[in-house]
């Protein structure tokens, strides 16, 4: 009988140790302390048309999830006689922005106006315009599914060893030899490793916890008043079959920051009495958080590692509940038959790895597995071994994969912005505060324009024309943020510009407010004039970037400013993003060939004759100009230099003949 031993004893962990068992696998599972998996701390939605997970391979495995479920929960049920609180009731959307409704990509789906919502769900919030109804989403209490997956393993035959420390896996020869524990030596034939947000305590995946703060309320007396789940934007109200009624969720990036917070705690208040008022009345049972495991792309990291006999299942982000059975189904089909599902190719940890790293990732686990699809991932060979590696954009010790970062103006609705953002890969976009808050052209719906759990919110201080003004309008910007969701957010664009004629940035001005921020504990990336010493200056004083310009605002004249761009890259040591003045992709690429860490662009996207089509060009060229920077272009020289060889050409005469 072959052995596998599962490091991780949360839901992932378990769902796959019942499933292995199942298959003839002899199992045993190792958990340092079980309470702290996430799978205790989630909401137990089971919601990929809610959730509004775009048509991707994430989408396909979370309905091929969702499907598995009647059957699943019925297997665990039957086994164990408990009930897991699964509950198919479908889910509720409300929305609080009037647009024109856009068919979903995946149906059953139905859009009810406010006057049609009484018959589905009353006592909902003025702000509520309408909503989306899922019938086939639905919802399982998280801890009854826990204990009862602990049960039913433990009932076919898993080991549980709780309490239990993994200090190191030990390898050799592309393979996992043996794990050191705390109560010693282990071995198996195969390895999992499911540690949720504390695997890279054993192995370097890009995983990292994201802390979410929750609480749960009691409902009055049965017939209870809400009867499906309510995902309204950044909250949702679960209702449990016992009366309870779960509230959730923040989204914090604080790293391992415990315990719940007063913040944290109005901040779920707030969002639940907007969406449904009367909770302000209802008794409060309970608080809690949990972390999250989260990757760079919010995607999980399933299948084989670069050892052949260890298995990755792990960053689930907040879809764990949703995809435990099928990622059960694949990870132990791939175990007992060697058979790895074509969808997993889109989840290998491989995808966040550097140029050189990716292709020899690539060229070790074809050899192992022979998938002729993951070969095509990997990039061309001839790599120089002195040839530098990339690394993400890193700015106040937050990590993006993408370079561009976009604006949230001229565009011509907020519909085609969105559109755009998505086709730029960008990961951050910048908001004019002030535009904002009044209501600006352009600026109407902006909180719910953009999914502001996945784009990082960078506000700025557009508009401000002296350093007391953007002082003030940042901190209004950090307090927009929270509403939105980033209650960590301390960004700031600074900007102070005193002449609206040639929109130029004040140096003066501009580092009298950074040092002031800076000091409030806001990451300030300053928008400057192309001025070498009064970038290290605001360098020094701690700004988290610095932001020169290329040319004027909105002009399209490209990069003028080579020669100082050029001064300030060389002797920078915080990220520098070149912002403003680019207006084609060509002088993108320019700009990051020149050894820019990233570009600031908004109106070359928006008043594009197609800005989706354009943020694309632009987010590809931005990536094109960074690997042309990294592979290092050939001098220029004064005179040609032939490309074929000059020598042993046919019929010339050599010295010797």
């Amino acid at each position: 009988m072959s052995s596998t031993i599962i490091i991780g004893g949360g839901l992932i962990g378990r769902a796959i140790a019942l499933s292995l068992q199942q298959k003839g696998e002899q199992v045993t599972v190792i958990s340092r302390n079980p309470v702290e998996a996430a799978g205790f701390a989630a909401g137990g939605m089971i919601a990929p048309q809610a959730e509004a997970i775009a048509p991707s391979p994430l989408l396909d495995l979370a309905l091929r999830s969702r499907n598995l479920y009647p059957d699943w929960i019925q297997q665990l049920e039957t086994q164990t006689g408990l009930d897991t609180g699964y509950n198919p009731c479908g889910i509720l959307a409300p929305v609080y922005e009037k647009t024109e409704p856009v068919s979903p990509h995946v149906q059953p789906a139905t859009w009810l106006e406010k006057s049609d919502l009484e018959f589905y769900q009353g006592g909902l919030g003025f702000d509520v315009v309408g909503a989306w109804w899922y019938p086939e989403d639905g919802q399982v209490d998280n801890r009854a599914l826990m204990k009862t997956l602990f049960v039913a393993a433990k009932d076919a035959g898993v080991e549980f060893r709780e309490g239990v420390t993994v200090k190191s896996i030990q390898r050799q020869n592309d393979r996992v030899t043996k794990i050191r524990t705390s109560e010693g030596e282990l071995k198996a034939d195969h390895y999992v490793l499911a540690t949720g947000s504390w695997v890279k305590e054993l192995f370097p995946l890009a995983v990292r916890p994201l802390k979410g703060q929750m609480m749960s309320l009691e409902m009055p007396q049965s017939p209870y008043p809400i009867q499906q789940v309510l995902f309204g934007p950044n909250t949702y109200l679960v209702p449990r079959q016992d009366g309870r009624l779960i509230v959730g969720a923040t989204v914090e990036d604080v790293g391992w920051k415990a315990n719940n917070t007063p913040t944290g705690i109005k901040t779920l208040i707030d969002r639940a009495m907007r969406l449904y008022p009367d909770v302000a009345n209802w008794s409060i049972q309970d608080t809690w958080w949990g972390y999250r495991p989260t990757t760079p792309d919010e995607l999980p990291i399933l299948g084989r590692s670069d050892c052949d006999n260890l298995f990755l299942a792990t960053g689930h982000h907040r879809h764990g509940i949703l995809l435990a059975p099928i990622t059960a189904e694949l990870i132990a089909t791939f175990i007992t038959e060697g058979k790895a599902d074509p969808l997993l190719d889109h989840f290998h940890p491989q995808r966040f790895h550097s140029k050189n790293t990716r292709q020899w990732f690539s060229t070790t686990m074809n050899g192992k597995n022979g998938h002729s699809q993951i070969s095509q991932i990997s990039e061309p060979t001839s790599l120089t071994p002195s040839q530098p590696e990339d690394e993400p954009l890193v700015i106040a010790g937050r990590t993006f994969q993408s370079r561009l970062l976009t604006g949230t103006g001229k565009y011509p609705s907020p519909e085609i912005m969105r559109q755009t953002v998505a086709a730029s890969g960008s990961e951050i976009v910048t908001v004019a505060v002030r535009r904002v808050q009044n209501n600006a052209p352009g600026h109407e719906g902006l909180g719910s324009a953009l999914d502001w759990g996945k784009i990082w919110m960078l506000p700025n201080t557009a508009g401000c024309q002296t350093a007391e003004d953007a002082i003030r309008v940042a901190k209004l910007g950090r307090e927009m943020a929270k509403l939105l969701g980033q209650e960590e957010n301390n960004f700031v664009k600074l900007e102070v510009i005193p002449q609206p004629k040639h929109l130029l940035p004040d140096p003066i001005g501009t580092l009298e407010a950074a040092e002031a921020l800076v000091k409030e504990g806001f990451a300030v990336l300053p928008y400057i004039n192309a001025d070498p010493v009064l970038a290290k200056r605001l360098e020094e004083v701690g700004c988290a970037t610095v932001m020169p310009l290329g040319s004027p605002i909105g002009s399209g004249q490209g990069i003028k400013t080579e020669a100082n761009l050029r001064i300030i890259i060389e002797e920078a040591t915080v990220p520098v993003v070149i912002d403003a003045g680019i207006g084609s992709p060509s002088e993108a690429a320019y700009g990051m060939e020149l050894g820019a860490d990233a570009l600031l662009i908004n109106s070359a996207i928006a008043l594009a004759k197609n800005p989706v089509v354009m943020g694309k060009a632009m987010g590809m060229a931005t990536i094109a100009g960074r690997l042309a920077y990294l592979a290092g272009r050939i001098p220029i020289k004064q005179y040609a230099s032939a490309s074929s060889p000059t020598t042993g050409l046919v019929g010339s005469v050599t010295s010797d003949q």
